[in-house]
């Protein structure tokens, strides 16, 4: 062996690996493509429940599963606007909708509008538990009440429908949970320690509930979506405290996408893009300097 050629030789494998990633990345994702466009066929028909449907992710999942074909149940607490947007999709995509009047923080109300939603359609195929609401401020001065509301809405509204949907699925056996969480259920940040608090609980809600029911065949899927531009901001319960606006951060269309091809993955959770995952990765690598970096968030965020 000429010992001269091993730096060369090194190189020109350190290269082809550098020019093999790409092609296989390039690859796998086309794989995915393919893999994606026929188990997308398998949405035609199917029932979806989407709790917090009236406006943002919520209208953005009701429109992205009728585009598939699926049948649309829209649940919120808003029925002229979830009436509206039945009527839209089922103009528009020429798919079976039903809209329910329903406060999922009320535990009568989610097993109402499952239970309708089974009479009208005789099954539910996927439940997307969506509906949630924002609370801003430092912990110390924020309302007992406003978290407690935070909670009965993002947390136990997810619980509710959960358990209510559960023996349909485990007798017909199969059935999808999509819970849709948040990056501050997996890195959480000042001054929104209920909103944070309610996207953790759902996440280990979800990791248990899983391993329970998948010999039932149910698939528990969780998505992390980051700041979106949708009216959570603007409906929280301290709106007047926020500095920033509702027109920042990723699309409602983004999130919606990516949870579909999340579905059809048969993901156990999804943390939405590129940059939020490298932030992960480096808070579980250096969290107290992701603690010291996150100081100066309360001013970037509320009116002190």
């Amino acid at each position: 062996m000429d010992k001269n050629n091993l730096p060369e030789k090194g190189l020109n494998l350190l290269l082809l690996a550098a020019a093999a990633v790409p092609l296989a990345v390039a690859g796998y994702k086309a794989f995915k493509k393919v893999a994606r466009k026929s188990l997308r066929k398998s949405l035609k028909d199917q029932v979806v429940v989407i709790t917090g449907a009236s406006t943002g992710i919520g209208k953005a999942y009701a429109i992205a599963f009728a585009r598939e074909g699926a049948k649309i149940v829209l649940a919120a607490r808003s029925t002229d606007k979830i009436a509206e947007l039945a009527r839209e999709i089922n103009r528009k995509y020429n798919v079976e909708t039903l809209a329910v009047t329903t406060d999922v923080a009320k535990e009568e109300d989610a097993r109402e509008m499952i239970e309708k939603a089974l009479d009208r359609f005789g099954h539910i195929d996927i439940l997307i538990n969506n509906a949630g609401i924002a609370t801003y401020g430092y912990f110390h001065n924020n309302n007992m009440e406003d978290l407690k509301k935070i909670m009965d809405v993002n947390f136990w509204g997810a619980v509710y429908c959960t358990h209510a949907v559960i023996p349909a699925m485990i007798s017909r056996g199969r059935g999808k949970i999509v819970n849709i969480s948040s990056f501050v259920g997996k890195r959480a940040v000042p001054v929104m320690a209920g909103y944070s608090a309610s996207k953790y609980a759902m996440g280990g809600f979800s990791e248990s509930l899983r391993v329970e029911v998948k010999k039932y065949g149910i698939d528990v899927t969780v998505i992390y979506p980051t700041s979106t531009r949708t009216e959570i901001v603007n409906n929280a319960l301290d709106k007047e405290k926020i500095k920033f606006g509702a027109n920042i951060g990723m699309t409602s269309d983004r999130v919606a996408r990516e949870t579909v091809n999340a579905i059809l993955d048969n993901k156990r959770d999804h943390v939405i893009g590129i940059g939020e995952n490298i932030a992960l990765s480096i808070n579980n690598t250096f969290p107290s300097f992701v603690d010291t970096v996150m100081r100066i968030a309360p001013k970037l965020m509320i009116n002190d």
